[in-house]
């Protein structure tokens, strides 16, 4: 992973780089940011700046032996520590224990989340990270560098420290020479104060939309989708991700349809409809419900806002003008709105879609005063 790989960011990468090039890189940073805004990249990015052993001016040079190894997440100076379960109810699990199915996760997509981890590992099991893997953890930075000026650990998730992380302090307070710490979270106020207090922290902001639709695009995806699904993402790149392998059609074109079928009260129609984005997985589902209530919202910013500060595609714009040509007030907005996010919490405990959207639609339709169809 390098610097120029990271989406968004910028501030605190130059910042990094230059505390590296200065020498004056704290031995204990806690990288904090909400899911998806670049935490554990940044910490594989600056772990590989620091081995890379031809620098360049503000990144990796990706070709180095160092840098080789650090984009297999193999090189034998850089740590990881992460949740992990039990296997077995006999034995303590440890990060080695699941180290190559890690490294397979993360080289997939470094954004992904703890949530992602263990869905990955295919286990209802609770994860932690115990008093054995902290122990792990000291004797791992006890040990001399192999090749490295440094020895690096990276602490994916310090939430799952229980009270037993305070086996770590002393190693962060006073850690062997050339010894650097990185912890990555996304709840700074579930990791234990006497851990917090211990580190330096660095915040990462929440990524724009344009950050992230910019990234989108780089990967080959059309601006049209690239804006749909930056604005459904709301900062979050690892969800923008789950978006794009779900992306396979416009949902302005899907809501109007489901919207015509509605007003105009064509059963047969709506049936169809129901039984075509049913046939999607959930997580498509979700993401179109969730998408509706965007809309919902920037209707109720199209009276106040100019419509060049909507963000909103052409076909979106047209969609809500018709809608409030015919009359959907913001207290059946708000009523919508409840229904839609009733929706996708049933959808997340396993409802019958087919079921969920006939009523869905039934009820949204006793919302509609006036059989007009939308078009």
């Amino acid at each position: 992973m390098q610097f120029k790989d990271i989406v968004g960011q910028k501030d605190l990468l130059a910042r990094i780089i230059q505390l590296v090039k200065d020498k004056h890189l704290p031995h204990a940073m806690m990288l904090s940011g909400h899911a998806g805004s670049g935490g554990l990249p940044i910490a594989l990015a600056t772990a590989q700046f620091i081995v890379c052993t031809n620098k360049q001016e503000s990144d990796s040079c990706g070709e180095c032996a160092a840098c080789v190894k650090m984009q297999k997440l193999q090189h034998p100076d850089v740590h990881f520590s992460f949740p992990v379960y039990k296997k077995k109810d006999t034995e303590i699990p440890l990060s080695d224990h699941f180290i190559q199915q890690f490294r397979t996760f993360i080289l997939e997509n470094p954004y992904a989340t703890d949530t992602d981890w263990i869905k990955y590992l295919g286990t209802t099991k609770q994860a932690n990270i115990t008093a054995l893997e902290c122990r792990e953890i000291i004797k791992k930075l006890q040990l001399r560098s192999f090749e490295s000026e440094f020895k690096i650990m990276i602490i994916w998730y310090p939430e799952y420290l229980d009270k037993e992380g305070n086996i770590l302090l002393k190693v962060i307070e006073e850690p062997t020479k050339k010894t650097l710490l990185f912890f990555v979270t996304e709840d700074m106020d579930a990791v234990l104060p006497t851990i917090q207090s211990r580190t330096q922290l660095f915040h990462l902001k929440r990524l724009s939309d344009v950050e992230i639709k910019s990234a989108i695009m780089d990967s080959g995806t059309n601006e049209i989708e690239a804006t749909q699904i930056a604005r459904l993402a709301e900062g979050n790149y690892n969800y923008a991700q789950t978006l794009l392998a779900h992306q396979d059609e416009n949902m302005v074109e899907v809501l109007r349809n489901w919207l015509n079928w509605i007003y105009a009260n064509k059963g047969i129609e709506l049936v169809k409809w129901i039984y075509a984005l049913t046939e999607k997985d959930k997580e498509y589902q979700k993401k179109f419900l969730a998408y509706v209530i965007q809309i919902l919202e920037h209707m109720l910013r199209y009276k106040h806002m100019p419509k060049g500060e909507l963000a909103l595609l052409d076909g979106e714009l047209k969609l809500i003008e018709i809608l409030e040509s015919k009359g959907l007030s913001p207290y059946r907005i708000a009523e919508w709105t409840d229904l839609l996010n009733e929706s996708i919490y049933e959808i997340e405990r396993n409802a019958n879609t087919k079921i969920l959207f006939h009523a869905l639609s039934l009820r949204i339709q006793k919302l509609v005063h006036r059989k007009m169809s939308v078009s």
